[in-house]
């Protein structure tokens, strides 16, 4: 038999089977996304196959994108080069000798964002294109509030950050000299801290809007992340089979808390944010009855829509897209909630609202059992937060609050001592 000159075409014998044919990429194409193919038994189309396999590959090098789960080829020393290998060995990468991620997925899904950024500014430029000048163009251009163009501060913040730190690992890598980051300094202060929380006034307008423009699941979703101080994605993956009897004890407890049947219901979940594959952090948090029964005629509502569906949805969810019935999508709930606001912003004259985000209600429910003075132990076994998060919460995030300091105050005073009543004519003399 001739010898055969394709490449990565590659005959394998067998003296039962025969001869079978195998198209085999390096491992540069493996990493790629490249896969080993089987090719079959048959040398005409083995040819054929080999043939195609190498045009995507001759594609792929010349920085096509073959197929979705081929990477496509960046030019060597290019900043796009560079945000591949970051991504694959730091934001999608692990722990030196574990497996466990080094990033969270919610701080992957910022780090993403602000490299998709990067290689549509500079993706095909040389990494020396980077220059401190043109960061201060890139920021300058950035930094301006979105009515304008820009993408506002804080995002802007976040971009240049994430340059920063793409640029540090460039020079742990030896791909700029040390010393040559060109956004280390980057001329944008950090955004000040949110310490925005809402007043019951903001959530009655809340509801009221929510109830007008037809999502009346967004006000029982603001009421339960009030009282839960749980994330969005927490709540909006929130299902039946989640809210479960709970073994609370103490009889004073289960007093306010037991339904109608003589248990104590609780919402039990796994926070997404921070649990993962080595810890998890699970959460049992008791739901008063009235809120509870909010809670179950939503179920029952969602349980037969789902059941009526074709085909049937077996698991329901509490909060559901009150147009479509079905789960909610993150982005599409965090444009509605903002609609919301929006609306509730113009019909009571409180502009302040368009700026409320739903991390301010976790923020709000943590300030708000600190004015009832509740110890900042049991405030983090409700909101998951380990102690020390909470005390920096509170230090950064949380308000001065007048009861929390007139506390302080009372407790510095001396005793008050009573006033005579003048009209007391046993004291009066004559």
């Amino acid at each position: 038999m001739a010898k055969l000159s394709i490449p990565r075409l590659v005959p394998k014998h067998s003296k039962t089977s025969g001869t079978s044919w195998y198209w085999q990429p390096s491992k540069t194409l493996r990493d790629a996304g490249f896969e080993p193919t089987a090719l079959g038994k048959d040398e005409g189309k083995a040819i054929m196959a080999a043939r195609q396999l190498n045009e995507d590959v001759a594609r792929w090098k010349a920085g096509g994108d073959i197929r979705a789960k081929v990477e496509k080829r960046r030019a060597a020393g290019t900043v796009a080069a560079l945000v591949a290998r970051y991504r694959k060995e730091y934001v999608n990468g692990t722990k030196p000798g574990t497996r466990i991620p080094r990033l969270k997925p919610k701080t992957r899904e910022v780090y993403e964002t602000g490299l998709k950024r990067i290689e549509m500014w500079a993706g095909d430029k040389p990494l020396p294109y980077v220059t401190p000048a043109r960061v201060g163009v890139l920021r300058d251009k950035t930094a301006k509030p979105i009515e304008e163009g820009g993408l506002g501060h804080s995002a802007a913040f976040n971009l240049l950050s994430v340059l920063r730190q793409l640029f540090k690992f460039a020079e742990s890598v030896d791909l700029i000299p040390k010393g040559t980051n060109p956004a280390t300094e980057f001329g944008l202060a950090k955004p000040p801290p949110r310490n925005m929380v809402w007043t019951v006034e903001d959530d009655a307008a809340f509801d009221a809007a929510a109830r007008e423009l037809g999502w009346p699941s967004m006000a029982l979703a603001r009421e339960l992340a009030l009282y839960s101080a749980q994330r969005e994605g927490d709540l909006i993956a929130f299902t039946e089979p989640q809210l479960q009897p709970l073994d609370i004890l103490e009889p004073v407890l289960r007093e306010r808390l037991e339904d109608e049947n003589g248990n104590v219901m609780g919402w039990c979940l796994s926070q997404a944010k921070t649990s993962n594959e080595y810890k998890s952090v699970n959460l049992e948090i008791p739901i008063e009855p009235d809120l509870l029964g909010r809670i179950e005629r939503a179920i029952r509502t969602n349980r037969a829509r789902d059941r009526a569906a074709d085909p049937p949805r077996l698991l329901t969810h509490v909060i559901v897209n009150d147009k479509t019935g079905l789960p909610w999508k993150q982005r599409h709930f965090i444009d509605v909630w903002g609609r919301i606001l929006a609306h509730a912003a113009k019909a009571t004259g409180r502009p302040h609202m368009r700026e409320l985000v739903w991390h301010d209600l976790r923020r709000t429910r943590v300030v708000r059992l600190r004015r009832r003075g509740m110890p900042k132990e049991m405030i983090a076994s409700l909101t998951g937060h380990s102690l020390r998060s909470i005390e920096e919460m509170l230090r950064v995030y949380g308000p001065v609050d007048p009861t929390i300091t007139a506390n302080a105050v009372v407790a510095s005073l001396e005793p008050r001592i009573a006033k005579k009543d003048p009209s007391n004519k046993s004291e009066q003399i004559g």
